[in-house]
């Protein structure tokens, strides 16, 4: 065997990949489990990491989460008794991180109307998907992760 077919046969059992990233589109669709859950803010941050690390990848907020993308959201504090619990997720700052990386968000149209939001009510930036565009942009992505 030649030192050439060695080298080949290596990279592929394990060796250090090369090539593009695996690219991915992450949809999310379930926005509230409860009042004191990180509530899918964790896979705002997984997003904008896989996008640091060098992977393409792109985010939909589906369902009740399209609220994740509305501008001038408060900062909840929760008090308990005597007790602030002040470290709840703010939406808004994970999506605003997100655009400021360069992630493409969009908003799912049918839920903004469910919602009787409109598209000015959504951080600059976010893109509104409409249902004919969605099988398209999923084709662009390697992987679709819902959640």
């Amino acid at each position: 065997m030649s030192a050439g077919a060695k080298t080949k046969s290596a990279g592929k059992a394990g060796g250090p990949r090369k090539g593009r990233s695996k690219s991915s589109l992450t949809i999310i669709e379930r926005a509230y489990r409860g009042g004191l859950e990180e509530q899918y803010g964790h896979i705002l941050w997984l997003t904008r990491i896989m996008k640091a690390m060098g992977a393409p990848t792109a985010l939909l907020l589906k369902g009740d989460t399209v609220n994740f993308a509305l501008r001038e959201q408060p900062r909840l504090v929760l008090r308990i008794g005597d007790a602030n619990v002040s470290g709840l997720s703010h939406h808004e700052s994970g999506v605003v991180a997100l655009l400021e990386a360069g992630v493409p968000l969009y908003a799912w149209h049918a839920d903004i109307e469910r919602l009787h939001l409109a598209a000015d009510d959504l951080l600059p930036g976010v893109s509104v998907l409409h249902e004919a565009e969605l099988s398209p942009l999923m084709n662009q992505f390697d992987c679709v992760w819902y959640w």
